[in-house]
């Protein structure tokens, strides 16, 4: 009975210290806490790698092509019909997405996204 108090108690502990960072994480669709990163950190990173990002879709670009705009920049999403999870947004919509990191080349970078939601 104690191994299982102790274990609970650490358990709770961690729990918190993962909470006490910067504040600025969220849940990926896999349930991972991710840092909420911006357009100009996400052109940084490498192929495949997991973000969410905050801000506004301004237009569709194409069939499954939106441009995404936060405080830093812009950049363009592709976000599969099955991916909106039946979210309906307009530019004037306050969003958060989540997905991976795809590089088409030196320049070409674009967020494949998981999934949608308002804020």
């Amino acid at each position: 009975m104690k191994k299982i108090s102790m274990i609970a108690v650490i358990g709770a502990f961690a729990s918190v210290a993962a909470f006490a960072g910067s504040g600025n994480t969220a849940n990926n669709a896999n349930n991972n806490m991710i840092e909420v990163m911006t357009v100009e950190q996400v052109r940084g990173l490498s192929d495949n790698s997991p973000v969410i990002i905050r801000g506004y879709l301004l237009r569709q670009n194409g069939e499954n092509s939106y441009v995404f705009q936060d405080s830093t920049g812009t950049i363009n999403l592709e976000i599969d019909e099955e991916d909106w999870g039946g979210t309906t947004v307009s530019p004037n919509d306050y969003v958060e997405v989540w997905g991976e990191v795809d590089r088409n080349g030196a320049s070409m970078i674009e967020v494949d996204v998981s999934g949608v939601k308002k804020l």
